[in-house]
């Protein structure tokens, strides 16, 4: 299936909206032969007064002394001392909030399942795990939560992740689906959950999840990985979040890829006809490896810990480029339908139209099936 090319654009040419990532405000500690010596200094865990779990000096005490004060405060805490360094960072209020989110991972692959992994450490309430497809050889590389032993056919994605979020922490409430996103079932499930990510290859279904995220003013996190030529690969996650930006005013989709993907076959077929494009060119999977994913999926994971716990807002574009090393970001345009016009407005928007797609579910079943193919 066609995949987007991500990092196409240079980070470096001439009137780039890309701007370096910066953690945290900067302040100066000391100066050593006239060069002043900087270190970044986070505000962490703001709703606890802990010394220890506010990242302060302890005043005489030492690490042990400290150490243990806190962890008898987190013994008359009602929570796990499974949480114990997640509360150091964002206090037992930022704990809290994550144990009473529920999230949806739509598309539990090579980028949905190691966030699914980081979900679960992180003690979110819920995870509803939505994906079609069955566990193929070629996942192997990369599907965090797989072992060996998992048949092949026979192992639905869907059931591997809800084994790993229960091998994690059996209090998450994990319900697997499987379906594709052009289903009643995971529509429903959107309009229920408060956060939702989506991992997917095309930007056909990320164009539609992006719109019913807006409808329905649900938080949106878009993952995307990439290897679009030979010693170029990263990635990107996009924030869709409180109407601030999104996939379509970040300029994180190609519109031919959407248009594509809502296509007809019959339409299908005239374009590749016009422009000379064989169908099965557009079928073609590049390369994917797990390290590269595990990157993007704990920048997802990080500023929705960050955006749910109160640390600090989300950025709303993360741009990862591995090769370089580097990561930028990029502001949204204003005015954005999908933010501002839309947003919160289900009628308005009636994204329930693409379930009066038929070609849409039946394509994705044909391909489906394409996929559960044994290779010969």
């Amino acid at each position: 299936m066609a995949r987007r090319l991500l990092l196409r654009r240079s980070p470096w040419a001439a009137g780039d909206r890309a701007a370096h990532v910066v953690a945290a405000q900067e302040a100066p500690l000391s100066r050593h032969r006239r060069r002043e010596v900087r270190v970044r200094r986070p505000a962490l865990a703001r709703q606890s007064e802990d010394p220890a779990s506010a990242g302060r000096d302890c005043r005489g005490q030492s690490r042990a002394q400290a150490d243990q004060l806190f962890s008898g405060r987190l013994g008359m805490s009602d929570l796990p001392a499974r949480f114990d360094r997640n509360i150091r960072l964002f206090g037992e209020e930022g704990q809290r909030k994550l144990r009473a989110t529920n999230v949806a991972v739509i598309g539990v692959g090579g980028l949905g399942s190691p966030l699914v992994q980081h979900l679960a450490l992180l003690g979110v309430g819920g995870i509803t795990l939505v994906d079609d497809e069955e566990l193929d050889e070629t996942n192997r590389n990369r599907f965090v939560g797989a072992v060996n032993d998992d048949p092949v056919p026979g192992s639905p994605k869907v059931e591997l992740a809800a084994r790993l979020v229960r091998k994690i922490d059996p209090t998450i409430r994990v319900t697997p689906i499987r379906a594709s996103l052009i289903s009643e079932e995971v529509f429903a499930t959107v309009k229920q959950t408060d956060w939702i990510f989506g991992c997917f290859d095309e930007d056909g279904p990320r164009a539609i999840l992006n719109e019913l995220c807006a409808a329905y003013a649900k938080s949106y996190i878009d993952l995307a990985s990439d290897v679009p030529e030979e010693g170029v690969y990263g990635g990107r996650i996009c924030v869709a979040w409180q109407g601030g930006g999104c996939l379509h005013c970040l300029d994180a989709l190609d519109r031919r890829d959407v248009e594509a993907y809502l296509s007809t076959d019959a339409e299908k077929a005239g374009r590749a006809a016009i422009y000379g494009v064989p169908v099965e060119v557009l079928r073609e999977t590049g390369p994917s490896v797990s390290p590269i994913n595990g990157v993007v999926s704990a920048l997802a994971a990080t500023e929705f810990m960050a955006a749910v716990t109160g640390m600090r807002q989300p950025q709303r574009l993360i741009n990862y480029y591995g090769h370089v090393p580097k990561l930028t970001t990029a502001k949204p345009k204003p005015d954005c339908y999908y933010c501002k016009g839309i947003r919160g407005k289900p009628q308005d928007a009636d994204a329930e139209r693409f379930l009066r797609m038929p070609h849409l579910r039946e394509r994705r079943r044909r391909e489906t099936r394409r996929i559960s193919e044994p290779v010969e």
